[in-house]
C-alpha cells in the first residue's frame, strides 16, 4: 500500500505543477485579451485619478509630482513614449491610441496613456512572498496527501477484500464470494469475481458428478465381466459347448459396451476442448433425415413402435457436418425409441431465414420442467419415479449439446403434443439455397 501511495502522490503532485505551469504559460496568454478587460473596468477609477492629476502638471513640474507619488505608491513609475512600448504588440498599441488602460503579458506591467501623448509605465514593485508561497505550496501538498491516503484507503480495504476471496477461493473454498455492495468502486471487478467464481464452482461440481457417474457405469459392466469370467472359469470340461458360447457373447457385449462408453468419452472430451474439426458439407435435411431413419427403423419395428417422419423442405440445403449432425439426431432418435411408448416423430423444419430446426418427440413420460436444464449434463441423475428419461442419463444428450453448440446452434427440451419428451436442435443458417421443384417434382410424395 505504502507503494501505491508514493507512485500516486508523486503524479499528483506532478500533475498539479504541470497544471499551475500551463496556467502561468498557455492559459494567461491566451485570454489575456478578456482578462485585461476584465481588469481595465477594476482599475477604471485609479487610471481616471492618476491621469487627472499628472495632467495638471507638464514637464519638469510633472515629474516631480510622479516622483511625489512614487513615494507613497506600491509601484514605481516612468513616463516613456510610443516608440519605447513598440514591444507590446499592434493590438495593445491600438488600445493605448484609443486612450485605454493597457497591461502587460507578465501582469506585472500596466501602460496608461496621456493626453499630450506621452504614456506613464507602471511597474510593480517586486516584494518577498518566498515565505508565503512556500506555506501556500506546502498546504496543497499536504490536502494533496490526505485526500489521496483517504480515497487510497478506502479502495485498499474493498481490493483486500477482493483478494481475501480469492485466496480463499483458491485454497478450495469454491463458495467464496467477494459479495461487494454496488456503491463500490471496484463491483464491476468484484462481479466478474464472484461470476468467474460461480462458472468454475459449477464446472468442478459437474466434473466430480461425472466423474462418479463414469465410474459407476465402468463399474456395472465390470462386475459383469467378472461373474462372467468366473462362472467360464468354474464350468467343468463337459459344459455344454452352446452355453458356454452364450455366455462368451455375453461377455463381448459387455466389452463393446465398455469400448462404446469409453469411446463416447473421448468424443465428449474432443467436443469440450474443441480438439474434433467441424468439416461444414452442403447437406440436404432429407439425407440426414433418411439415413437415421434407415439405421433405427428396425429398432422402432422390434419393440413395435410406430415412425413418423416430416420434412417441410426436403431439399434444401445446409451447410453443417453432416457426420456429426446425423449422429446427434441419432442419438436422439435412440433415447426416444427407449422411452417411447407407441410414437416416435421425426421432424425437419427450415425457415425463410434458412434456419434449420431438427425434432425428435416422443410419447414417452415427460420430463418434469426443473431437470430440463440439467439432463444434458454428462450422467446427470435424479430421484425422479423411475422414468428412464429422468433416471438415468448418461453421455449422449451431453455429446447432442457439444455437437449443436459447435455449429453455433443449441438444443432444447420441451414437452410434446403427446406429453413426451420434445428435443429441437435449432442449426443457423449459415447457408441455405431454396427448395429444388424440378427435385421435389421427381420425388413421389
Amino acid at each position: 500500500m505504502v507503494r501505491s501511495l508514493l507512485k500516486l502522490y508523486l503524479v499528483l503532485i506532478l500533475g498539479v505543477a504541470a497544471g499551475l505551469a500551463a496556467i502561468d504559460h498557455v492559459l494567461v496568454p491566451a485570454y489575456h485579451q478578456q482578462l485585461s478587460e476584465t481588469e481595465r473596468e477594476r482599475e477604471k477609477s485609479y487610471s481616471y485619478l492618476l491621469s487627472l492629476y499628472l495632467e495638471r502638471y507638464e514637464g519638469d513640474r510633472r515629474r516631480a509630482a510622479l516622483t511625489r507619488l512614487q513615494d507613497h505608491a506600491s509601484e514605481s513609475f516612468a513616463l516613456i513614449g510610443t516608440d519605447a512600448a513598440g514591444h507590446l504588440g499592434e493590438r495593445r498599441l491600438r488600445d493605448l491610441r484609443d486612450g485605454k488602460l493597457v497591461f502587460g503579458t507578465d501582469g506585472d506591467d500596466a501602460y496608461l496613456p496621456l493626453h499630450d501623448g506621452q504614456i506613464l509605465h507602471m511597474s510593480k514593485r517586486n516584494l518577498d512572498y518566498t515565505n508565503i508561497e512556500l506555506i501556500a505550496y506546502a498546504l496543497l501538498a499536504g490536502t494533496t496527501l490526505l485526500a489521496v491516503v483517504a480515497w487510497l484507503f478506502y479502495h485498499w480495504r474493498e481490493l483486500n477484500a477482493l483478494r481475501e476471496a480469492a485466496k480463499q477461493f483458491g485454497s478450495g473454498k469454491l463458495s467464496t464470494r467477494a459479495g461487494l455492495s454496488r456503491r463500490s468502486n471496484v463491483y464491476r471487478l468484484a462481479r466478474q469475481f464472484d461470476d468467474m467464481a460461480s462458472r468454475i464452482e459449477a464446472s468442478v461440481l459437474q466434473q466430480r458428478e461425472m466423474i462418479h457417474g463414469i465410474s459407476h457405469e465402468l463399474k456395472t459392466p465390470i462386475t459383469r465381466l467378472e461373474f462372467g469370467i468366473a462362472l467360464l472359469r468354474s464350468g467343468d470340461a463337459k459344459q455344454d459347448p452352446a452355453r458356454r458360447a452364450q455366455g462368451l457373447e455375453k461377455l463381448r457385449v459387455d466389452v463393446r459396451e465398455l469400448d462404446e462408453l469409453v469411446t463416447e468419452l473421448l468424443t465428449l472430451g474432443q467436443l469440450e476442448q474443441g480438439a474434433t474439426p467441424v468439416r461444414p458439407t452442403l447437406v440436404t435435411s432429407a439425407e440426414m433425415i433418411d439415413g437415421v431413419v434407415a439405421v433405427v427403423a428396425r429398432d422402432t419395428a422390434d419393440r413395435g413402435l410406430v415412425l413418423h417422419v416430416r420434412n417441410s423442405r426436403p431439399y434444401a440445403r445446409h451447410l453443417c457436418d453432416a457426420r456429426l449432425v446425423a449422429r446427434a439426431l441419432l442419438k436422439l432418435c435412440r433415447n426416444a425409441i427407449r422411452n417411447a411408448r407407441g410414437t416416435v416423430a421425426i421432424e425437419a423444419h427450415t425457415d425463410a431465414a434458412g434456419t434449420l430446426s431438427l425434432v425428435v418427440e416422443d410419447d414417452g413420460p415427460a420430463v418434469p420442467p426443473e431437470e430440463r436444464a440439467r439432463i444434458f449434463e454428462p450422467f446427470h441423475r435424479t430421484d425422479g419415479s423411475g422414468d428412464s428419461h429422468v433416471n438415468r442419463v448418461g453421455l449422449d444428450l451431453a455429446i447432442v449439446r457439444r455437437i449443436a453448440m459447435a455449429h453455433g446452434g443449441q438444443v432444447s427440451l420441451g414437452s410434446g403434443e403427446a406429453g413426451g419428451a420434445r428435443f429441437v436442435i435449432t442449426l443457423p443458417a449459415l447457408y441455405a439455397s431454396p427448395d429444388t421443384d424440378a427435385r421435389a417434382a421427381a420425388q413421389p410424395g
